[in-house]
């Protein structure tokens, strides 16, 4: 009969063990997987784990123009504040080990005194029975949900170093148009001090072309930069600070094509079911369900035992136990009234990001729209005709048939066309970029 108990008090004392050990501790959401779904949305690679003090991926080669593709490529493998983000992810997978771990069993005993026996009591508090599934599930809702939101941040991250790389691709064209700026003033002014030497024009004449010449320098020395500033801004971001910013070159990008872009309501759809964050919060929300659940269990508590006593008729005497918190007073109503909080705000929370979702995309899409129209007004329309009627006043004013406010008037217009051409071929490629972020990627 003690034999019979004996066995009995052991399989009960392993059984919370047999049960708890059936969960799964294991995450697929990783690097790894990270890296699949960013490659997955935009194409994007960030490169393979490095520690802090390891050596930084090495650079393309720089002799050939650095294209927007190595930009974003170098923002996402280089970027110190990407790469502290993407450790979030191991503090996710420690969670979830913690959450795994089994509490240690307690051995109690008490030494023999008068007539009393050596008593040994192994206790294990067995309400991880229930227990221990809702929180490692908890746990790895949570590691999804930190995933999903890394490769959000990487489609940001990607988002701005094509924004940054178009403004300084503007800032290059705008340094151009300063150039030919001054040479083009520069020729009108020697066209009036010629005609000044030969008497057809008085020395009052000559000094507006020389102010306008003044002012053509002026413009560049600020372009120049402006463009400096953006270079520095740029290297910053992608790690590049031992690397000499006015060295390298860009790609100006060249496009003989509007990119084909969906239809709004399409785009629409498709931010709805692709955007990263809209999942993390949606798998946010069913943590916390998950975590409310672990709550409400944790309401009782459970302690198994194994007694043995030791005398002297008979050597050892096993016999199990059990202890049990009555829940009368504490019935953990204030984390479960918590949990239910951080439910109804998590919905809150997703209801407000699906309007954000919504206005990103109407936003970009009104702004690429916007852009794409004014693309097509001044390279098809505006800037021929101002550089064909340039092109003629200037002949008319060589020949003393037109005046030279004409001529200045005409030669501001172009330049002015021209900058709005690059500031609305900008624009486009500005909304193209916030148009791929909003809808999570590639159309």
């Amino acid at each position: 009969m003690a034999a019979t108990l004996r066995r009995r008090g052991l399989w009960l004392l392993a059984l919370p063990l047999l049960l708890a050990g059936c969960v799964s501790t294991k995450s697929t959401y990783n690097r790894e997987h990270v890296a699949e779904q960013l490659k997955t949305h935009g194409g994007y690679d960030i490169g393979t784990t490095r520690a802090a003090n390891a050596p930084a991926p090495a650079l393309p080669n720089l002799q050939d123009g650095l294209s927007e593709e190595e930009t974003v490529d170098l923002a996402l493998t280089r970027n110190p504040a990407f790469q502290a983000d993407l450790s979030t992810l191991a503090l996710a997978q420690a969670d979830l080990q913690d959450a795994s771990l089994l509490a240690n069993p307690v051995l109690t005993g008490v030494t023999s005194y008068g007539t009393s026996p050596v008593f040994l009591a192994l206790n294990f508090a067995s309400d991880l029975l229930w227990q221990r599934p809702g929180r490692v599930g908890a746990a790895q809702l949570e590691t999804q949900r930190v995933a999903e939101s890394l490769v959000s941040r990487g489609l940001l991250v990607s988002r701005d170093a094509q924004v940054s790389y178009t403004d300084i691709t503007l800032a290059e064209e705008r340094l151009r148009i300063a150039r030919e700026a001054i040479i083009m003033r520069a020729e009108v002014a020697r066209i009036v001090r010629a005609r000044y030497r030969v008497g057809e024009a008085s020395e009052l004449e000559t000094v507006a072309p020389s102010a306008d010449s003044l002012r053509a320098v002026d413009d560049f020395y600020r372009a120049r930069r402006d463009a400096q500033v953006a270079r520095l801004r740029l290297f910053a971001t992608l790690g590049l600070d031992s690397v000499n910013a006015d060295s390298v070159r860009f790609a100006v990008p060249v496009t003989s094509t509007t990119p084909a872009v969906p239809p709004l309501r399409t785009l629409l759809d498709s931010a709805y079911a692709a955007r990263p964050d809209l999942w993390a919060a949606r798998i946010g929300i069913e943590g916390i369900g998950k975590r409310l659940k672990w709550e409400r269990s944790r309401v009782f508590s459970f302690v198994l035992s194994l007694n043995a006593r030791l005398n002297d008729p008979n050597p050892v005497h096993l016999g199990p136990g059990a202890a049990i918190g009555l829940p009368i007073f504490n019935r953990n109503q204030g984390r479960i009234s918590r949990v239910k909080a951080e439910l109804e705000q998590a919905s809150w929370q997703y209801l407000a990001l699906r309007q954000t979702v919504n206005l990103d995309v109407r936003e970009a899409y009104a702004q690429y729209e916007q852009a794409t129209q004014s693309v097509a007004l001044w390279d098809r329309s505006y800037l021929p005709s101002l550089t064909d009627a340039l092109r003629r006043s200037t002949n008319a004013f060589i020949n003393g048939d037109f005046p030279y406010v004409q001529v200045a008037e005409t030669t501001r217009q172009l330049l002015d066309a021209r900058q709005r051409a690059a500031d609305a071929r900008a624009d486009q490629r500005r909304a193209l970029a916030r148009l791929r972020y909003a809808v999570g990627g590639r159309f």
